[in-house]
């Protein structure tokens, strides 16, 4: 705020020295000092003001004075034009967001997630920084629309929990995060819960671990015993090759999400240690909050335990928990070439009177290379056209959708808070200009009324209509 209120008066006296003699050098070194802007301004003024001492050099001496009046009122004029918009200009943005306000996103959360946790998201809101106090209002990078287009959704399948989130990957903006529950007092903003079960919506974490450590392709071959949904331990941990045995490509295995194929990957392939690491890569037991604060999605297992390995790998537990929010950013970075952006709801905030307080500057981390995120997207894009999602999109490729990548993953398996069977769809939308990350989530007691794959289907025509339909 020194600085601030030093610029003020300097330009001030430049008014003064200007007042005083249009043609100062002193008036030029004070000009520089404060804003290139402001001398730019100041002499083209007085490029004006020359030109018109020169045509009144052949009036008379009263005209000359009134038409000096004029030009050095046109001089003060600018100058005060500058000093009322300097706050407005990128440099001033940056200096004063930064080192006078200090506002930051941590700021922003602290004040925004109380109300957010109850599916409000207030434009006046006020920060605390340090000992300072502010009044701010807050734009967001939802897309109105789109919420809406979702909440009517939601509204007209009345699950007993849902929660949808989608975002922009290359920067990470949310772009929809909305909730419902049939009983309003039970839950909050469950695109911020965490004690969700992953299910297999881990087989992610396991697919990338053995694509990335070099021990599998799309195109591996593995054998298993048993049903798909099923886990047990003979068919993991003692596999034996009978008449029944069948034969299937890492492929096929994910979008089927075939639990022994990934329980024996893990404790196989993989191990328990690795597995951990490419889970905390990908954001789980670790805080992911930035301008807005929710809690961790955790993996809890021992890393030396083989059938608790397998366990995780397949996501056939309820001890690994994920957040729609962040089940959304392990899609971003897969459609994002192996990059996973930092998450933000807020575009910017501003003082009521008009100086920017805060502008979101996007992060990113690559926690894979583009190949793998590619071989990824081989086993999502399967997912949805012959695997498990399969039914939720039926049709879609045959109409205005034909030319659009899309891919994910299903999960399933009874939850404890909330308690229900818990379903999950996580993918994306790739038109080749537009990306889009979706994910979403819905409990059901007893009666199932709709699939997160097909709100998920729903969500990503929506988002491409314009483009889909030229």
């Amino acid at each position: 705020m020194v600085k601030y209120c030093t610029n003020k008066l300097k330009i001030l006296q430049l008014v003064a020295l200007e007042m005083h003699n249009n043609r100062s050098n002193s008036t030029k070194r004070l000009a520089h000092e404060v804003n290139p802007h402001v001398a730019s301004a100041l002499g083209h003024s007085r490029g004006n003001t020359a030109e018109n001492e020169d045509f009144s050099s052949y009036e008379h001496h009263s005209s000359q004075s009134i038409v000096s009046f004029l030009c050095r009122f046109v001089v003060c004029l600018s100058i005060v034009s500058v000093l009322v918009f300097y706050p407005y200009t990128t440099a001033e943005t940056d200096r004063y967001s930064k080192n006078v306000w200090g506002v930051k996103a941590q700021h922003l959360a602290e004040s925004i997630t109380p109300r957010v946790r109850s599916n409000e998201f207030p434009h006046n809101v006020g920060l605390q920084v340090g000992e300072a106090e502010y009044e701010a209002v807050v734009n967001y990078t939802m897309q109105p629309e789109l919420t809406d287009y979702v909440d009517g959704l939601l509204t007209k399948y009345k699950p007993d929990y849902a929660a949808v989130v989608a975002m922009k990957p290359e920067t990470g903006d949310i772009l929809l995060m909305t909730s419902f529950v049939r009983n309003q007092d039970e839950y909050q903003n469950l695109a911020l819960h965490s004690e969700f079960p992953a299910a297999s919506i881990f087989k992610i974490i396991t697919a990338v671990a053995a694509i990335d450590q070099g021990i599998a392709t799309p195109k591996t071959l593995y054998k298993y015993n048993g049903k798909k949904t099923s886990l047990y331990k003979k068919n993991v941990l003692r596999h034996k090759d009978n008449k029944w045995t069948q034969t299937v490509d890492l492929r096929q295995a994910f979008a089927s999400s075939i639990n022994t194929v990934f329980g024996k990957m893990g404790v196989f392939q993989v191990g328990g240690p690795t597995l951990n690491d490419y889970a905390n890569q990908f954001g789980f037991n670790r805080p992911l909050s930035y301008d807005l604060q929710f809690a961790p999605s955790k993996t809890n297992f021992e890393h030396d335990n083989d059938w608790a390995i397998a366990e995780t790998a397949s996501g056939y537990t309820k001890s690994t928990t994920m957040s729609p929010l962040h089940a959304a950013l392990v899609a971003s970075a897969i459609v994002n070439n192996g990059i996973m952006p930092e998450p933000g709801i807020v575009k910017n905030a501003f003082l009521p009177h008009g100086p920017l307080l805060y502008n979101r500057k996007n992060s990113s981390t690559r926690v894979v290379s583009t190949e793998v995120a590619n071989d990824m997207k081989v086993l999502m894009r399967a997912t949805v056209r012959k695997g498990s999602a399969r039914k939720s999109f039926k049709g879609f490729f045959r109409g205005d959708y034909k030319s659009l990548d899309v891919g994910g993953k299903t999960g399933s398996l009874t939850g404890l808070n909330p308690k229900g069977r818990t379903e999950w769809f996580v993918g994306y939308g790739d038109s080749g200009q537009e990306k889009i990350a979706v994910a979403t989530v819905i409990v059901n007691k007893k009666k199932w009324r709709v699939k997160p794959a097909y709100l998920a289907r729903k969500v990503i025509e929506e988002y491409f209509k314009p483009t889909a339909n030229g």
